[in-house]
């Protein structure tokens, strides 16, 4: 503004220094002039009313700002008396909900105690409930229990009616057997409507198959396989027939026994665990005791041709006793020494058709344990590699390959005791026979020399 009011005065000397100056100098117009000073005086003007503005606007936001200051201090206030209001009101109200408390179980007595009991009560029965497969049939006393448990009033007449009512009800269901139509799993993942055997709380059938209870859902899903030596048809029976007395498998301990008994392993299934190496061996002893009861078979009635064949008179080709008499018959005339060695060479001749597919047992028989063996072998290249890919958390990887190795190694055993003995009983026969042959041989021979 300073610099506004030099030019203003500045200018109103400027004609004053004009006239002293030399008079053939150029005099400023008056109107210019004029112009000018308005020009400057208007500028001046609008700076004085900007400056009067400013200040305004400063004392008016100032004065805002007390007044937002006494209205928060109100506020401030009016919070704080309210918070000790609600503060007195909740001191007041903890102690009219004490004395309540202290009415109510001056005036509940035995009452609170039964409330107590009836809720104990209903939750231990509801998890018994849960774990009971009469409630597959019986799915809303569930509800009914929950409600009862976790209820925050005293239970009527009609609640503790109906909790005896349910406690009744299983005790029925425990020896009862129902057929009742609900939705089962099966194994290709369908939930198919079936009609299902319940008897008592023990066990759930379908058409002599047993059926697992899925707890946590409270469904019915078929067993992964069914345990053994169980009579599907006496199950398919008590399903069919609407009186008479039956004889049928049950699990008392409500699954617990079917779980074990699905996951003992068949005759067929361990076989199957011996894999390509236990077929082998199977076939071998299947082979093995087919030779050897032939061999028997045979050397037996070899054995008994030749003892009736002793003892008779007439002497007959059907039997290697009469083949050896009816060839010294022939050769009568030889030598002592010619005879000898005639009878001898015919033994020698007999004896392979005797002896044939006797070794061949004891072949069979020793070879057995060696594909056991060789199945151990494998089985536990398998474990390792196993244990080598997943380590040795889980047991199951390293099942497969030690089963293979346990299960060939007992078929070897299998297969080769019985065989040893009947390789033993076959041989026996076999040496018999030879031995009696020679001696028959000598004795002719004997004979020859007394004449």
């Amino acid at each position: 503004m300073t610099k506004y009011i030099f030019t203003f005065y500045l200018i109103l000397t400027f004609p004053f220094l004009i006239s002293a100056q030399d008079a053939s100098e150029v005099s400023v117009q008056p109107s210019e002039l004029e112009q000018l000073i308005i020009d400057i005086q208007s500028k001046v003007d609008i700076e004085k009313r900007f400056d009067f503005s400013r200040a305004n606007s400063k004392e008016k936001q100032l004065a805002d700002l007390k007044k937002i200051n006494t209205k928060l201090k109100k506020d401030l206030k009016s919070a704080e008396d309210l918070s000790e209001r609600l503060i007195n009101q909740f001191d007041q109200n903890e102690k009219t909900l004490a004395e309540l408390e202290e009415k109510l179980t001056l005036k509940l007595g035995n009452l609170g105690e039964m409330f107590g009991v009836v809720k104990q009560v209903s939750g231990q029965t509801r998890g018994e409930f849960k774990n009971s497969i009469t409630n597959i049939d019986n799915p809303d006393r569930d509800l009914f229990l929950k409600n009862l448990a976790e209820s925050k009033k005293l239970p009527d007449l009609s609640d503790i009616s109906g909790l005896w009512v349910e406690l009744v009800k299983e005790i029925r269901n425990a020896e009862t057997i129902k057929v009742f139509k609900t939705n089962v799993l099966t194994a290709d993942g369908n939930n198919d409507e079936l009609e299902i055997l319940r008897i008592g709380t023990f066990s759930i059938t379908h058409e002599g198959m047993f059926l697992k209870h899925l707890i946590d859902t409270n469904q019915v899903e078929f067993l992964p396989s069914q345990p053994a030596g169980v009579s599907k048809r006496k199950l398919k029976n008590l399903q069919t027939e609407s009186e008479g007395t039956f004889t049928i498998d049950i699990d008392p301990t409500r699954g617990a026994i079917l779980e074990k008994l699905i996951q003992k392993k068949t005759l067929f299934q361990r076989i199957a665990d011996g894999g390509l190496v236990g077929y082998v061996i199977i076939l071998l002893g299947l082979a093995g005791v087919a030779l050897a009861s032939e061999r028997i078979y045979v050397l037996r009635n070899v054995l008994l041709k030749i003892k009736n064949q002793e003892n008779s008179d007439s002497v007959s080709d059907d039997n290697l006793l009469g083949m050896l008499i009816s060839t010294a018959n022939a050769n009568i005339n030889e030598s002592l020494d010619s005879l000898e060695l005639i009878l001898d060479e015919k033994i020698q001749s007999i004896t392979p058709t005797i002896e044939i597919r006797v070794k061949a047992i004891k072949l069979i028989a020793t070879v057995a344990p060696l594909l056991g063996l060789l199945g151990t072998v494998i089985g536990m290249i398998e474990t390792f590699q196993a244990i080598t890919l997943f380590g040795t958390g889980d047991p199951k990887l390293m099942a497969g390959g030690i089963s293979q190795a346990l299960v060939t190694t007992m078929l070897g055993l299998i297969v080769a005791a019985p065989l040893l003995f009947m390789h033993s009983y076959a041989e026996n026969y076999s040496n018999t026979i030879i031995a009696f042959l020679e001696e028959k041989a000598s004795g002719i021979v004997a004979n020859k020399v007394k004449k």
